[in-house]
């Protein structure tokens, strides 16, 4: 074919044009896939008023504590252990925190029983680093206190012995009846974040406390040989989180507290109960006060020594549903002193399973699916599947005219129900 000097060949055109199409959305379908893995486990710095941390001297300094005197508030620590003799304490607002890589930088307190790193500003971002107070049985590795929006992600923190792993400890109250009324009126921390870490914890109490806390998040973690402390918080969530073989509760949630939202966490081998919401012993408030808007759902709980959910003093707008309970030692749901619950289409088996591998608690009651104590009143146990092991005194166990309680559309397997007038001890 014949074309005139100058011209285009129209087919070499539209074959360039297709061989530049698929280069360029191969170069789209990969650089997501790059920049994807561009995770916690290596942070590049690219950020130009960064300062760089660097234990061999090739940085700004050679360790966070000189960076922190210097007022320095965009950090970057490049890989490395750096021991801490000193509590770090971090006292200017909008100072980010990131390491190269979180099982690369190590931040190390030598000097037991100091704390590690204190955070006393808002808006702290802190991501991509060991916390380590373990290893010389120190403090705890974290503590936040009288700061908002802060957010901790994507680290590992390493507890002692003698303390909290992690401490959100709230605003600066004295103790006894101004933290109470701290709660009441909503005088809290606020917007405070806990994400995507895990926490290894050595303490025989909490191991990650979340206290006086609201509009806050602590989500995907996971956390070991850790009870989770909620503590009187407000309008803040708990969601899935994974944790394994707590030395008590899985999740501790401590009242006062008002709508929050226990949601989606998986718990396993505690050897308390699953989830536990009662007064704060610590703070003591009348047996008679009710706190409301607890929402418990969709989580799993599992092989726990004492039972699943324990709930006592809880009241209106407190919703138990779409959990799935098995293989507790004694009731999967057990109720005490509380009012106008929804405790609904939750998935209950092999309760009273201390039958089947021995006590460990001082329980000396019937066991089974849901127990409601004679106090609890105008609750509703609705479309729940109880199935027995054959090792349950019941299924659900409630006061219908004393308590004024109902339940329809339930579903037992080899159990029953049960209406006698339980009492308190």
């Amino acid at each position: 074919m014949f074309y005139p000097q100058g011209g285009i060949n129209l087919h070499t055109l539209s074959m360039k044009r297709w061989v530049i199409l698929s280069i360029s959305v191969l170069i789209l379908f990969f650089v997501p896939a790059i920049f994807s893995h561009a995770d916690s486990a290596t942070s590049l710095s690219s950020t130009p008023n960064e300062s760089i941390v660097d234990a061999s001297g090739k940085g700004d300094y050679v360790s966070l504590e000189q960076a922190i005197q210097a007022q320095a508030t965009d950090i970057y620590i490049r890989n490395g252990i750096y021991d801490v003799n000193t509590t770090l304490q971090i006292d200017l607002d909008d100072t980010i925190i990131r390491g190269q890589s979180r099982d690369g930088v190590v931040l190390r307190q030598t000097q037991a029983p100091n704390d590690l790193v204190v955070i006393r500003a808002d808006r702290v971002h802190i991501s991509n680093l060991t916390l380590d107070t373990y290893t010389y049985n120190a403090g705890a590795t974290l503590v936040v206190a009288d700061a908002n929006q802060v957010i901790v992600q994507d680290s590992l923190f390493k507890g002692s012995e003698r303390i909290f792993a992690v401490y959100f400890a709230g605003p600066s109250v004295a103790a006894g009846q101004d933290t109470l009324a701290a709660v009441e009126s909503g005088t809290l921390d606020d917007g405070n974040q806990f994400l995507h870490n895990e926490v290894y914890s050595h303490y025989a109490g909490d191991g990650l406390s979340f206290s006086l806390q609201k509009n806050g998040l602590v989500q995907h973690n996971t956390l070991h040989n850790a009870v989770l402390a909620f503590y009187m918080c407000r309008n803040s969530k708990v969601s899935n989180n994974l944790i394994n073989d707590s030395p008590g509760v899985g999740i501790h949630y401590s009242m006062p507290a008002y709508d929050n939202i226990i949601r989606d966490n998986e718990i396993s081998r505690s050897l308390g109960s699953g989830i536990r919401a009662s007064a704060n012993l610590e703070h003591p408030v009348p047996t008679t006060a009710l706190y409301e808007g607890l929402l418990i759902e969709h989580n799993i709980i599992k092989d726990t020594r004492s039972f699943g959910i324990e709930l006592d003093q809880v009241g209106s707008r407190t919703r138990i549903q779409r959990n799935t309970i098995r293989q507790t030692d004694f009731s999967g749901i057990i109720v005490l002193r509380s009012y106008d619950l929804r405790i609904h289409n939750n998935q209950l088996s092999n309760n009273a399973y201390y039958r089947v591998r021995g006590k460990i608690h001082d329980w000396t009651g019937n066991s089974g699916g849901i127990d409601l104590e004679n106090t609890v009143t105008a609750t509703k146990i609705t479309y729940n599947t109880i199935t027995s092991n054959g090792k349950s005194d019941f299924g659900i166990r409630f006061s219908p005219i004393q308590g004024k309680n109902t339940i329809y559309k339930n579903k037992l397997v080899g159990t029953t129900v049960m209406t006698d007038i339980i009492r308190l001890p």
